[in-house]
């Protein structure tokens, strides 16, 4: 079977994705989830506030919102209770197609890291139909910041930062590989957690608007550094 990069030393050696808003379009029923969680439990919040931390880790979101976290185990229990029921039942869909991901999966390992939880995540690779796809599965529970765990991973899978990228749809996503060293690429997208503008502002290395872009920044990558 033939490589992707026929004939070429591969310069980028491990792909990293986010994955609500990168891979999934799970905004929808995250949002409705925290909501229908808070409001379970008497929790007065202002709704255009969630909006905006939508994509942090549930805790993260707690603090910004200004909740009270002595009761934070028992609502995340009941937040991941109604967002796993409604992916399950139909509610999260694919962002866009992710045969190129396939394709690429012959050549470059994909490690998913996100602040879902990993058990969320894993259901919806088993709904979505994408079992095999990914190498590793990393959830929320597994780090406390994504850039250093990056790194970790980077020591982990032996390669140096700059030969690793890191995709998301999140500003922060952007940051987060800034802060790791290795290539940034900002997703955009019907289904992104951030809107265009906001990625342009914080300057990623490259914005696609679906994985076939992924494809052409692999081919840049290589050329650029001199293969």
């Amino acid at each position: 079977m033939e490589s992707f990069v026929q004939g070429e030393r591969k310069m980028i050696k491990s792909i990293f994705l986010d994955f609500d808003g990168t891979v999934s379009d799970a905004h929808r029923i995250a949002y409705k989830s925290i909501v229908r969680a808070l409001e379970d439990f008497g929790y007065e919040f202002d709704k255009d506030l969630l909006f905006d931390l939508m994509g942090e880790k549930i805790k993260e979101i707690f603090i910004g919102l200004g909740l009270n976290l002595s009761n934070l185990s028992v609502v995340r229990c009941r937040f991941y209770k109604y967002f796993t029921e409604g992916a399950l039942s139909g509610g999260i869909k694919l962002c866009v197609s992710v045969n190129p991901l396939w394709e690429l999966k012959k050549d470059y390992p994909l490690v998913v890291i996100s602040n879902s939880e990993t058990s969320f995540i894993k259901a919806s690779i088993r709904k979505l139909g994408l079992n095999g796809l990914f190498k590793k599965v990393y959830g929320a529970e597994k780090f406390s910041s994504k850039d250093e765990f990056l790194k970790e991973l980077f020591k982990e899978f032996k390669i140096k930062p700059s030969e690793a990228i890191y995709i998301g749809d999140r500003f922060s996503d952007v940051r987060y590989a800034r802060k790791a060293g290795c290539v940034g690429v900002a997703i955009s997208n019907k289904c992104s957690w951030s809107d265009l503008k906001t990625l342009k502002k914080e300057k990623p290395d490259y914005i696609i608007k679906d994985f076939r872009g992924l494809k052409r920044i692999l081919r840049k990558e290589s050329f650029c550094k001199g293969v």
